[in-house]
């Protein structure tokens, strides 16, 4: 069964709280505010912006223990015959001793600062763009998103009404600026320590890409990306990969356009995926995917063979448990299945259930003991 106000429950769960969400504005803030105060590298900064999961509204609360990850893409003007990867990394690290002492390490692409228990920023900066890029982002007014948008995208019944009506502040802006020709030829470019090398990345393009999967799907591509990276965070969280983006790229290749339900939208996406690459794996060799607006970077690059298979396998029994739960006769029983999948943060049957219909968009088959919202819940 469908059971839509389940899932409204589930993702309302599994969603950032509003004290986290108020947290990562707060922290972003105080990193932007400090890059525009630092003498030494404010001149070497166009502007920042937050990208990622967060952008896409596809990224949920982190497990017990666990801290919130925003990326925050720092574009920089440093040209790329003046500086190594290395060279633009370590540019950084004065004004990470200063105001993050002891909570700031190196990662391939970035700079990761655990800023408190809750709350962890990537540091990811850029090479000098071209003139074209960075008209393109004026135009969209990407140096001007603060955290979180506004209007609150997290809300899936006003993120359902922009995706669909495809009118609203800066998301209308985003979506002109996005059919101009040559946004898509326009990738940034981020360093890479371990490669020596500076390398595409086009994270505007990924969220052009996951607002207009939403549109196709008629709102609900982002629920179903945040439900089964739950699943995978949850209840399936070894091999670790793939996970994250590489993940979620998946899920959009696979989710169906036209679905009216998220659990439509799982189901038929795990089985898919599924379908879609069990051909690779018989035949003893990994998929190459290639990111959005970045032909020959392959999303699956660092994820073994042998992760990929084994998380296959998951998959396999994801599918057949996902369509177990969705051909069930009785709420009861569907409910039940889909806690099997899910875990307990799926909300649990009452004892009488056993009845009701499995269409309905408000759901309202079952008793509630609180009204049912989902307000702000967006938050890879």
């Amino acid at each position: 069964m469908e059971l839509p106000s389940y899932f409204t429950d589930f993702l309302s769960a599994i969603r950032p709280t509003d004290v986290q969400r108020n947290t990562m504005q707060k922290r972003h803030k105080e990193l932007r505010d400090r890059l525009v105060a630092d003498e030494e590298l404010c001149p070497l900064i166009v502007s920042t912006f937050i990208q990622g999961s967060y952008r896409r509204f596809t990224a949920n609360r982190p497990p017990s223990g666990s801290r919130c990850d925003v990326d925050v893409i720092a574009v920089t003007k440093m040209h790329e015959d003046e500086y190594t990867p290395e060279q633009a990394l370590e540019k950084f690290r004065p004004f990470l001793v200063k105001h993050y002492k002891g909570k700031y390490q190196r990662q391939g692409r970035s700079w990761g600062i655990n800023v408190d228990d809750d709350i962890s920023l990537d540091l990811v900066p850029t090479s000098a763009p071209t003139e074209a890029e960075k008209q393109a982002m004026a135009n969209a007014r990407v140096f001007e998103w603060d955290f979180p948008d506004i209007p609150d995208l997290g809300d899936p019944l006003t993120y359902n009404n922009l995706i669909l009506e495809g009118t609203g502040y800066q998301f209308d802006l985003f979506n002109k600026a996005a059919s101009a020709p040559e946004w898509k030829n326009q990738p940034l470019r981020i360093p890479d320590r371990d490669a020596d090398s500076w390398d595409d990345t086009h994270p505007l393009e990924q969220i052009r890409w996951t607002w207009e999967k939403s549109k196709l799907t008629n709102g609900h591509f982002v629920n179903v990306a945040k439900a089964m990276k739950r699943w995978r965070q949850m209840k399936q969280p070894k091999p670790k990969y793939p996970k994250s983006y590489p993940l979620e790229h998946m899920i959009g290749d696979c989710c169906p356009d036209g679905i009216q339900y998220v659990a439509v939208g799982v189901t038929e996406t795990f089985e898919e995926m599924e379908r879609r690459f069990r051909p690779y794996v018989n035949a003893g060799i990994k998929p190459q995917i290639w990111d959005r607006g970045v032909v020959g970077h392959d999303v699956l690059e660092r994820v073994s063979f042998e992760d990929f298979s084994a998380f296959l396998d998951l998959v396999k029994n994801a599918a057949d448990l996902a369509r177990e739960a969705l051909n069930a006769d009785t709420v009861k029983e569907s409910a039940n299945l889909w806690r099997d999948l899910f875990g307990d943060e799926f909300p649990e049957p009452p004892d009488n259930g056993g009845g009701g219909s499995s269409k309905g968009g408000g759901g309202g088959y079952t008793p509630r003991v609180k009204k049912t919202t989902i307000d702000g819940g967006r938050f890879a």
